[in-house]
């Protein structure tokens, strides 16, 4: 990909000029241990704060000590701001463990609740699977038997959307209104379920972009490279993307990132609304060039190949 092309001018000038409102990180108040790998004695530990945004997550501890984690290349890896791999080998409860490869570790256990409310910060965070379905991955259920496993659990299903082999099924539970997909692999084996954004468990909608007046969306999925660029760093990742169409147009897109999912909403005048999972909507200006779509938010630049041919391109040629 050439990085003069996906950089141009404008794009720089927009992500100087401020005009974008900022979003907060959704924080929690956790207590946090330092310790070896393997060590049995308790190491350094004390009070901290657990920060987590658009995959990006900061432990700031009260002695001034900071880790700053990048996404990696697959769900749960990561890299800390001295490019160290870091791997977050438990996120179940209120506790969540991170590992370095150098033997570190570190673990966060939550004292308070979610800053988005309802629970301890591992238990919802995004990306991360409900406590009340976590038996339901890698198990030996399939198929129908999940879907009827779900409904006994109290969720009932909002749509399906395939890709290829694989299938994501949308579930709100009846509860509480909680959104989560279910991802069955090829086998129609359960690979994850994670907690989803509630537009994605709509089935009908309003257009976003004024028109539809609340006619059905036809969504159009297909795979996709999808990255972020921060730091002078490029992450790319293997990407679904669903566009959604009303009336002829495209009114909004689903974009899944391995550990967070974006709403995109399009607007006229090359505006697009932007929605994170677990934030606020906030509005962006979007380009597009060579079938490949940008858009700034917070200094970092955020892209997918939004043209099927360019995306299966990319998509046969990507090396995890």
């Amino acid at each position: 990909m050439k990085k003069s092309a996906f950089l141009s001018a404008s794009l720089v000038t927009i992500a100087l000029s401020g005009w974008l409102s900022t979003a907060h990180a959704d924080s929690a108040e956790a207590h946090c241990q330092v310790r070896k790998d393997g060590e049995t004695k308790q190491g350094q530990s004390g009070p901290c704060t657990f920060s987590q945004r658009q995959g990006y997550i900061d432990l700031d501890l009260r002695n001034g000590e900071t880790y700053s984690l990048a996404p990696g290349n697959q769900p749960n890896h990561f890299k800390d701001q001295k490019g160290n791999k870091v791997v977050r080998t438990q996120a179940g409860g209120d506790t969540q463990e991170f590992k370095w490869e150098g033997g570190k570790k570190v673990t966060v256990t939550f004292t308070g609740t979610h800053a988005g409310g309802g629970g301890g910060a591992a238990a919802v965070g995004s990306g991360e699977t409900p406590a009340d379905l976590r038996d339901l991955v890698n198990g030996r259920l399939v198929g129908g038997e999940v879907d009827d496993e779900m409904t006994r659990r109290g969720y009932k299903q909002a749509r399906n959307e395939v890709q290829g082999d694989d299938v994501y099924s949308y579930w709100r539970k009846s509860s509480n209104g909680r959104c989560v997909v279910v991802h069955f692999n090829a086998s129609r084996h359960v690979s994850s379920i994670a907690n989803a954004m509630d537009l994605s468990c709509n089935n009908t909608a309003a257009s976003s972009a004024g028109g539809g007046g609340g006619s059905a969306e036809r969504p159009d999925p297909f795979d996709t490279i999808c990255g972020v660029m921060t730091n002078g760093q490029d992450y790319q990742y293997r990407c679904g993307v669903t566009d959604f169409y009303a009336n002829g147009r495209k009114v909004r897109t689903e974009l899944r990132y391995p550990d967070q999912t974006i709403q995109l909403s399009w607007r006229s005048g090359n505006r697009v609304g932007v929605q994170f999972e677990g934030m606020k909507p906030v509005e962006a200006r979007s380009s597009t060039s060579e079938g490949e779509t940008n858009w700034v938010f917070e200094g970092k630049t955020y892209y997918y190949f939004s043209d099927k041919g360019r995306a299966q391109s990319e998509w046969q040629n990507f090396r995890d």
